[in-house]
């Protein structure tokens, strides 16, 4: 309301209602939109540590691991979450198939996580080893 310069609620209400443009605009302001990759590195510590390779134990070639994102945003927690997952199939004999869902109520964000296609600068927090691994650079972005 303050950007619009109204001070009403009513006021704020109808243009709401006649302005498909700024129900937009308070749909992105509403959001949060706080996402990186490896964002919390305690808690992506503990998920390689201890939660993912729980997920597989016990599991074969016959069963599946399902893993939902609710909330994905712009994709860089579910593509580390799968990095991690990629990494502990790797160290598995026998590895089941996997299913990762990633979802938004932002379909604009959710068309960066489709296209999977970051600025340079947003992997500067991931270590080396997986930038060279998992990303391929593509002018200014980095592609997974």
């Amino acid at each position: 309301m303050q950007v619009t310069g109204l001070e009403e609620i009513g006021a704020y209400v109808d243009r709401l209602r006649a302005t498909p443009e700024e129900v937009t605009a308070l749909f992105r302001d509403l959001l949060i939109n706080v996402t990186a990759f490896f964002r919390d590195t305690e808690s992506f510590e503990a998920l390689e540590r201890e939660v993912i390779p729980a997920l597989f134990a016990g599991r074969g070639a016959d069963d599946t691991v399902r893993v939902w994102v609710p909330g994905c945003a712009t994709g860089e927690e579910v593509y580390s979450i799968a990095i991690l997952m990629r990494e502990q199939m790797e160290r598995l004999a026998t590895v089941p198939r996997v299913q990762i869902f990633a979802t938004d109520i932002d379909e604009h964000a959710l068309a960066v996580a489709r296209a999977a296609r970051y600025p340079a600068t947003l992997i500067e927090g991931v270590d080396e080893a997986r930038r060279e691994r998992w990303f391929t650079a593509d002018g200014g972005t980095r592609v997974l």
